[in-house]
């Protein structure tokens, strides 16, 4: 290895520490309610049913590779979270290298990929992408959305015109991005933008832009049609109008720029968006442009849906962070060459001057974020501690439990509508014949004598049979 890749080397383990410098109280979080949904659903899914659904993005089951993910996970590890976390982290890490990849094709500046990998790291308003299983499908999605685009422009500047293999990858890559969460859909009209800024490619000629685009059409009937998972429900319903698209785009950059909600009016949104393309249009910066494209495209999926969370912006965080780093390096070059009259710095080695931008960002985004108390990894969501307790309540007073056994919860420490305990009884016995039933949703009178396991909850423990008086 020579000395320039074994400086960016020790930078991108320095970007790795930063990382989980930040986010490791994140790994010892538990499961929540959303999690358990996930993995039970994905673990009575018939397994043919799921790996023919991740063969294909043509299919109504829902985000099947994240499916994938918590049952591969749970039938490797049973209920126990820290695999789980543990895997999401290599994932998130993964995509800090693929951010560092796609700045490097994009500008051919190590140094713009570095500083693009540091600010696309970590986000203080990304929470739940740090303290939740359940956002793995964005963590999945982005992932392949940047891994579909690095190998694409790879191959064109390796080769030209992509050969039908050639093709045939992109598409299992984008399948994946596709079956891990929707917002991949973007993809075609990205790689169209890419053609566009940077080879002029007529459209007639532009193969993978029209076979992506033909899976995108196909994937997106099957997945809004009646026997998709997100039919009937609202916060899923598409809402195609200016106001929607300028009602979420003023939410995203409230939390994209540590400001408290509702910081930022139409007008500001408006002006932030002008200002990001007029830049890039004034300067004909070509990675510039492409990331424009990005920053406006990649959140068109989530803008026309109810506002879910900051969390849906981790896929286009790494357009933000290329197009932030591209404009630092643009501004040092300009003070260094125009303002001091000094000569070009030598073309990707490590002066102390591109050090001190790399320190000065890291110090200045640290700063930032250290200060920025609109949520931290202290504040954990209460149903984890519900669920742990009675997942570990119950293996400790029934180890072991009877194929198709009855389980009976005279009191328990969930909502009547919750479905947790269920999930959590046959996950942990790894039964899905299990039948459990809770005294607070049953009308018929109580016998305990049918079933195999009756449990009360006693003082926030869970025993066996009714508690004793003065236990509750």
């Amino acid at each position: 290895m020579d000395r320039h890749r074994l400086k960016s080397a020790v930078l991108m383990l320095a970007i790795a520490a930063w990382f989980l410098g930040h986010t490791w109280k994140g790994l010892a979080v538990y499961f929540q309610e959303d999690d358990l949904m996930n993995m039970y659903q994905a673990w009575v899914l018939p397994l043919y049913k799921l790996v023919l659904a991740n063969l294909t993005p043509f299919t109504s089951v829902y985000r099947p590779l994240g499916a994938g993910f918590y049952r591969l996970l749970y039938h490797s590890a049973g209920l126990h979270p820290l695999p789980f976390r543990i895997v999401a982290y290599g994932l998130m890490m993964l995509n800090v290298w693929l951010i560092f990849r796609l700045a490097r094709f994009l500008t051919g500046s190590t140094e713009i990929a570095i500083l693009s990998a540091l600010l696309g790291s970590f986000h203080n308003r990304l929470m739940d992408i740090y303290l939740n299983d359940g956002t793995i499908y964005d963590v999945l999605c982005s992932v392949f959305y940047y891994l579909s685009l690095c190998y694409y422009i790879s191959a064109r500047a390796k080769y030209g015109a992509l050969s039908w293999r050639r093709l045939a990858i992109l598409c299992a890559f984008y399948t994946l991005a596709l079956n891990s969460k929707e917002m991949a859909c973007t993809l075609p009209v990205v790689l169209l933008a890419y053609e566009w800024i940077f080879h002029r490619t007529p459209l007639y000629r532009q193969h993978a832009v029209w076979t992506t685009a033909i899976i995108t059409a196909v994937a997106i009937k099957m997945k809004t049609g009646p026997s998709s998972s997100f039919a009937g429900v609202p916060d899923y319903a598409l809402h195609f109008s200016l106001h929607q698209f300028l009602h979420t785009t003023k939410l995203f950059l409230d939390q994209l720029f540590f400001l408290p909600e509702g910081s930022l009016n139409t007008a500001k949104a408006i002006a932030i968006l002008a200002a990001v393309w007029a830049i890039a249009l004034v300067t004909r910066q070509r990675p510039l442009l492409l990331c424009a494209a990005l920053i406006t495209l990649s959140p068109l999926p989530v803008n026309f849906i109810t506002y879910r969370g900051f969390f849906v912006m981790y896929l286009p965080l790494a357009g933000w962070a290329i197009y932030l780093s591209s404009l630092l390096v643009a501004a040092r070059e300009w003070l260094w060459n125009t303002v001091w009259k000094r000569p070009p710095l030598p073309k990707n080695t490590w002066e102390p001057e591109r050090v001190g931008l790399f320190l000065i960002a890291a110090y200045v985004l640290f700063n930032i974020q250290s200060h920025d108390s609109y949520r931290s990894f202290d504040r954990i969501d209460p149903s984890q501690a519900r669920i742990r307790a009675l997942k570990e309540d119950l293996l400790r007073v029934r180890p072991s439990l009877a194929g198709n056994g009855k389980v009976l919860f005279l009191r328990d420490g969930f909502q009547p509508e919750d479905w947790d305990p269920l999930y959590i009884v046959r996950l942990a016995y790894r039964d899905p014949g299990i039948v459990v039933d809770r005294a607070k949703n049953m009308r018929a009178p109580l016998r305990p004598g049918e079933y195999n396991l009756v449990l009360d909850y006693c003082g926030q423990r869970y025993m066996m049979g009714a508690c004793q008086p003065g236990a509750q």
